[in-house]
């Protein structure tokens, strides 16, 4: 996808919303919604960065695209389309100033301190390998890597699901990477998941699929340890966190130039970058400024742009670092009354039922696919796991999208 074509979009969506103000009226929403379209455009025309507070209403104007309810001509761009084209712009912009970060998916041996705001946290119920989730994951794996070549398959983030049929995958293919952050977790999952006599054809890898955890966690600390007062802080996390200039092209899997037959991804998008606003508060915390203000603009936008970019990067590498990828993400989520999800129970109704919470800052896991984007197969299902609390039952439901790309 060119930026053009969706800079295109955006300026006549624009327009039209400019001109049906000025014939209707329109309330302040519609009129904030016109400034964030003449912001966004100037992004793309490379005058200005992309600031956080854009993402909502970019997400929206995308979404808005793949729902086809606007003319042919104004194109069917996703907001991974959109952040490609953000990028691109970003790169015009920084063209005559030195890099400041680099992809750096190695972790060194003394890490732990950095990465621990960024280990991955088990969902409560995620070891439940019986469960109809479990099942129906293995199946959308399975098949899929029985349409792949026997040679080399890789899992990244595989402890954030370890339901997946990994002896299975040891025991089709010749070679079977796994990586992620905690190379302990792996070695145990390895003795607990894949039977002796193919663990020869297993490599573990410490991975950092964002290739920023050490690096931020780093300029986390000399930004806050520096500054004189919180509001200095604030403002030195900031400039942090809109200096990251590395570009979707960068992004990897692997520690290895091979290209995988299989690459499987199960579980992790939602993840990455959850750990910046922990880091960040802790951060401000250990100075005696207190973390309220990750929270709140203007780091919190920004914090979540920065997530944003590093999920659309892992796509992107997926797309471009792989033979074939299995793509598993939780799209969206909601906390229920246990009783709402019983055989018989009396359920949720109208203002009562909670509003789910989307994870990828989109509606379906198809709007963070760019157009390069070949789906070949695609699933979904809902996960309910249980959420014992010390005053209440209630139901976590995750709804799980699956691609094959």
């Amino acid at each position: 996808m060119s930026r053009s074509g969706f800079q295109k979009s955006v300026r006549m969506f624009h327009k039209f919303s400019e001109e049906t103000m000025r014939r209707r009226g329109g309330d302040q929403a519609g009129r904030e919604g016109v400034l964030a379209l003449a912001a966004i455009d100037s992004v793309l025309k490379a005058e200005r960065l992309f600031d956080g507070s854009l993402l909502e209403p970019l997400a929206a104007f995308t979404n808005l695209l793949q729902s086809s309810q606007l003319p042919p001509e104004f194109g069917d761009y996703s907001l991974g389309d959109a952040l490609l084209a953000i990028e691109d712009a970003h790169a015009e912009l920084r063209q005559h100033t030195e890099q400041r970060w680099e992809f750096a998916p190695e972790l060194p041996a003394d890490a732990a301190d950095a990465l621990r705001h960024f280990l991955p946290k088990r969902s409560p119920g995620a070891a439940q390998g019986k469960s109809e989730h479990a099942k129906r994951l293995n199946r959308f794996v399975l098949d899929a890597a029985g349409h792949a070549a026997a040679g080399s398959a890789l899992v990244v983030g595989a402890l954030a699901a370890p339901e997946l049929p990994l002896a299975e995958l040891a025991a089709r293919f010749q070679r079977l990477t796994l990586s992620d952050l905690d190379l302990e977790g792996l070695e145990e999952l390895v003795r607990r998941a894949i039977p002796e006599p193919h663990r020869e054809r297993v490599k573990l890898e410490r991975y950092d699929l964002t290739g920023s955890y050490v690096a931020f966690a780093s300029g986390v600390q000399s930004a806050v340890q520096s500054a004189a007062d919180v509001a200095a802080a604030e403002r030195a996390l900031l400039a942090l966190v809109e200096s990251y200039d590395v570009g979707a092209g960068s992004a990897g899997l692997s520690l290895s130039d091979e290209k995988p037959d299989l690459v499987v991804s199960a579980l992790v998008l939602s993840e990455l970058g959850r750990g910046y606003e922990d880091c960040a508060r802790a951060a401000l915390a250990s100075r005696g400024f207190g973390g309220a203000r990750v929270a709140v603009a203007p780091l919190q936008p920004a914090l979540a742009f920065l997530r944003c970019l590093v999920v659309q990067h892992h796509i992107h590498a997926l797309l471009r670092r792989a033979k074939s990828a299995v793509l598993v993400s939780a799209v969206s989520q909601v906390e229920l009354p246990h009783s709402a999800v019983q055989p018989g129970g009396p359920g949720v109704q109208g203002d009562e039922a909670p509003e789910p919470r989307d994870l990828l800052e989109v509606e379906a896991l198809a709007e963070r696919l760019p157009q390069i984007a070949e789906v070949k197969t695609e699933q979904s299902w809902e996960w309910r796991q249980d959420l014992p609390t010390p005053t209440k039952n209630a139901s976590l439901l995750t709804l799980v999208e699956a691609v094959v790309v």
